[in-house]
């Protein structure tokens, strides 16, 4: 089970702001945990965090989960002092909502403001509002007050922080994919104090940058040389809410276990070992079948170098890209239950390429 210690981190983590491209105050939050618990931690030019722990030398084996989360920039300040914004991966403007601008002098409270309804036309009503026509109003007047604090590029968060919506269920802002960075920090942490020795070199990433076209874990690969890497990133085609198609995607749901994702972009010894660690450590396992790049870090690891055997485990979500992303705290278990397994089933004769399926 999570222990106090590593649910704290958990709760600092996804609360500390990390917009794509501002990820130092998380990554400082990983880096100092990580450390604390007897990782080596090392960083790139980027951004991104490598915490590794004694053990093997091989196969070098790499979890990832990515740190950035979506959110807003400050794009221009009117003569009124309103902020307007453009939107930082896939974040979702919604009306009224409370934000934060993270300035060189700390975070400033702002609600989203538009056109109110009162001053629209009736063809409007139901129209969307494009990102550029919603405002931030953070109580300025005019632009020179807004400027003493708020630049231009400060990157702006939803105002969202962690909650219990029952004893499994928690929400927040950005727990896509922070939680993801928990979940492999917290297997390295539980391999550590369990005496791991190898024969696996085993190491956590966190990856900046995801949101904006996984430009950080790439070149992450690049430096760290993985033999293999096992990404964990939230999954939200679940169908356990209203007014989903189970066509679509297939059935999948929260607090029914890790979801494994199979397809062009996945290592199939990497799928195999994971499948076969699942059963052999009674761990339920959903499955989805996605036939090309996944939207994640796991495609641009599988890509790195001369290509690295690459998995993709989903946890389930539900509200992605929101103020209060969803997921069951069973399913959190569970994925660092089977990173630990299979890491300790990782030996020198794993072999990760598929040759070994081309002949014999």
């Amino acid at each position: 089970m999570v222990v106090q210690q590593s649910r704290d981190f958990m709760k600092q983590l996804i609360e500390t702001p990390s917009v794509s491209g501002f990820e130092e105050p998380a990554q400082r939050v990983v880096a100092r945990y990580a450390h604390e618990f007897g990782a080596s931690v090392q960083a790139d030019v980027s951004g991104n965090v490598l915490a590794s722990i004694p053990g093997g030398n091989q196969p070098r084996v790499m979890l990832t989960g990515h740190v950035d989360q979506v959110g807003l920039m400050v794009r221009h300040i009117n003569d009124e002092g309103f902020i307007f914004t453009t939107t930082v991966g896939g974040a979702i403007v919604q009306y009224a909502q409370r934000v934060a601008i993270h300035t060189r002098n700390g975070p400033v409270l702002g609600v989203v403001g538009k056109k109110p309804r009162q001053h629209m036309k009736p063809d409007e009503y139901d129209k969307p509002t494009p990102v550029h026509e919603y405002w931030i109003d953070i109580g300025a007047t005019s632009a020179a007050q807004a400027r003493e604090t708020v630049s231009i590029g400060d990157p702006v968060t939803w105002h969202g922080p962690v909650e219990w919506l029952s004893d499994d269920l928690v929400c927040g802002c950005g727990i896509d994919d922070k939680i993801g960075v928990f979940i492999a920090i917290e297997a390295l942490r539980r391999l550590k104090a369990d005496g791991f020795g190898g024969p696996a070199a085993v190491s956590a990433l966190s990856a900046v940058q995801e949101e904006v076209g996984c430009r950080g874990a790439g070149p992450a690969a690049f430096w760290a040389e993985p033999d293999a890497a096992i990404a964990v990133d939230v999954w939200p085609m679940v169908t356990d809410v209203p007014d989903t198609d189970k066509r679509l995607y297939g059935e999948m749901k929260l607090g029914a276990g890790p979801i494994l994702i199979r397809g062009a972009n996945i290592s199939t010894v990497l799928f195999d070992l994971l499948v076969a660690t699942a059963e052999e450590e009674s761990i339920p396992i959903q499955f989805c079948g996605w036939p090309g790049p996944t939207p994640t870090d796991a495609s641009s690891i599988y890509t790195a170098r001369g290509g690295i055997a690459t998995a993709l485990i989903g946890l389930p979500q539900r509200y992605l890209h929101t103020p209060s992303e969803v997921v069951h705290m069973r399913d959190v278990e569970q994925i660092i239950e089977l990173l630990v397994g299979v890491c300790r089933r990782m030996t020198p004769e794993v072999d990760f390429t598929r040759r070994t399926r081309l002949v014999g």
